[in-house]
């Protein structure tokens, strides 16, 4: 009988160091963690409204993100927060010599704005960065539905 329980408890053990090595053989290591910027909104955003991350690699963009303007308790700002996937996360995200810029969505009252401020990608963990103006308002495109005339079908 206690052959078999420590039989069992060396298999285990046994299971337990090889389980972690055959996940990093296959290239199971966790991707890196994304970085969350946050701060003061800048001025015309409202609480409610979305914010989108949009990481910039020289001439190509990538949308890394999403999170939320909110209303600090404490001082009663508008504030936003979002998280950014780092480029281990989505292809074309965070890495170093990347630029973060912040798109805040449209309200039923106004078009979406992009923030004027541009961040340098930094890496995981929490970042502050106020946020201090907004570019002009973004035009809106209405896109109708159209039926082709192609003529008869036979």
């Amino acid at each position: 009988m206690k052959r078999a329980i420590l039989g069992g408890i060396a298999f285990v053990a046994a299971a337990a160091i090889a389980i972690p090595t055959v996940a990093m053989a296959q290239g199971g290591a966790p991707p890196p963690p994304p970085a969350t910027y946050y701060g003061k909104a800048p001025s015309g955003i409202s609480a409610g409204q979305g914010v989108i991350a949009i990481v910039i690699d020289g001439q190509s963009s990538t949308a890394c993100g999403a999170g939320a303007a909110l209303t600090d308790p404490a001082t009663n700002n508008v504030v936003y927060v979002v998280d950014v996937a780092a480029d281990g996360q989505i292809p074309g995200c965070g890495k170093d010599g990347r630029s973060v810029m912040f798109y805040f969505t449209p309200t039923s009252a106004s078009s979406g704005r992009l923030a004027t401020d541009v961040v340098s990608w930094s890496g995981a963990g929490p970042v502050n960065k106020d946020l201090t103006g907004l570019g002009p308002q973004l035009t809106r495109v209405g896109i109708a539905p159209q039926a082709a005339s192609d003529g008869p079908t036979f």
